[in-house]
């Protein structure tokens, strides 16, 4: 008998140990054409893809709900950034932040790059003003506005943007 209760316990160690599957911070956006030959060409398939996907866990930042995965950045198991994108106005993006992020962030819009259509940039600081060098050294997700396809960069090679009105850029490591 207590050789199975030792059994047993070495079987739920084991159980828990092994990673359990993680949501992914938001689902795979529609990949286009050369979205599916890229990825095929590479030996991924669309669910590989999927796969690779990170967990809220692992990125640490909240995902915009319904959001569109399209992209991310880092070394290994390490995010560092993380591309999402939305159908939803950039305007509802931006106040559910406003709300959803609370302490500890600042919407600091003198940071927004108009050439890239941002609208807000949202800083983990407890700093009123920042300059853009300094905001390298902090956690940050901008919220830039899409009027056109060109407005998602790089994505739009990848994935199919039509209907796409926000993208989310999150930097989950700072840069300095």
């Amino acid at each position: 008998m207590k050789n199975i209760k030792w059994a047993i316990a070495a079987a739920l160690i084991f159980l828990g140990s092994n990673n359990a599957y993680a949501e992914p911070i938001a689902k795979l956006a529609p990949l286009n054409s050369f979205g599916k030959q890229a990825f095929a060409a590479e030996g991924k398939t669309e669910e590989d893809v999927r796969s690779d996907i990170p967990s809220s866990e692992m990125v640490g930042l909240p995902a915009f709900p319904d959001s569109y995965f399209a992209g991310a950045g880092g070394d290994g198991d390490s995010i560092d950034t993380l591309m999402l994108m939305s159908k939803a106005d950039s305007a509802e993006v931006v106040a559910w932040y406003q709300k959803k992020l609370g302490g500890g962030w600042r919407n600091i819009p003198d940071l927004a790059t108009e050439q890239l259509g941002e609208v807000a940039v949202f800083v983990k600081t407890d700093k009123k003003n920042i300059s853009a060098m300094d905001s390298l050294k902090y956690q940050q997700i901008r919220i830039s506005k899409v009027e056109k396809p060109e407005d998602t960069g790089f994505a739009a090679m990848m994935f199919d943007v039509s209907g796409i009105r926000s993208m989310i850029n999150m930097t989950v490591k700072p840069m300095m």
